[in-house]
């Protein structure tokens, strides 16, 4: 399919939605996406999603998991970028001018260890950092807003070095977690170091495809894990 041309005025805005790495589901955020698009069918061929580790897929363009590379191409290309708590996913969007709208992973729905993400995420709202999606009706008003003037989500250059600090800080809460987390299972021997998901199972193979270039693709496509920590 040939690539959307950034010079038509009126082109579907280009929406890149970021679930990250973690071995927890989060299958939340590709609901709401499911939900948006149901809605608003016409705004498909805009959207990639990356999947991660969840059961749901999205109805439009996306990924299980990408390269490096590939997900600079599609940061660099967006518009509008919707991403999960991470610091660094969030650090990556405002580095390329752009306010994310912000789904944290919260801990009772299964998504994570803890509530480290919407504590964070909390607190970067508090500094108009992040656009913070709390609830379904949260996120549906966002990407609304998103999609209709998506200037309103540019973020300053002003604040990087905040950011930067922020997202240190926030990598290293991820690294702290993680490890506390992998000793305790070490502890009660339900861990291996060369598996990444509870229970044991095996971390499952990636779908053959398309690989992504640097034009906007809306093919389904599939590929190695990112070789970045959790995003």
């Amino acid at each position: 399919m040939p690539a959307v041309t950034a010079h038509v005025e009126d082109r579907v805005p280009r929406v890149v939605v970021i679930a990250g790495t973690d071995h927890h589901p989060f299958d939340r955020l590709i609901s709401w996406t499911n939900e948006w698009l149901g809605r608003h069918p016409e705004t498909a061929s805009g959207f990639f999603v990356q999947w991660g580790s969840t059961s749901a897929r999205p109805a439009c363009p996306g990924a299980g998991f990408l390269e490096v590379g590939e997900l600079a191409d599609l940061l660099d290309q967006a518009d509008v970028i919707v991403c999960h708590g991470g610091p660094t996913t969030i650090a990556e969007a405002r580095a390329r001018g752009r306010m994310p709208i912000v789904v944290p992973r919260l801990a009772r729905l299964g998504e994570h260890v803890d509530d480290h993400q919407a504590e964070f995420c909390e607190r970067f709202a508090a500094l108009g950092r992040i656009a913070f999606a709390r609830t379904l009706p949260d996120f549906t008003r966002l990407l609304a807003e998103a999609a209709a003037e998506p200037a309103r989500f540019r973020a300053t250059s002003s604040g990087s070095e905040v950011d930067q600090a922020v997202a240190y800080l926030g990598d290293l809460v991820e690294e702290l977690v993680s490890r506390d987390r992998r000793l305790s299972l070490m502890g009660k021997g339900r861990w291996s170091r060369h598996r990444r998901r509870t229970g044991g199972s095996p971390v499952p193979s990636p779908d053959p495809g398309p690989v992504a270039s640097t034009a906007w693709q809306a093919e389904p496509h599939d590929s190695a894990d990112w070789a970045s920590p959790q995003l």
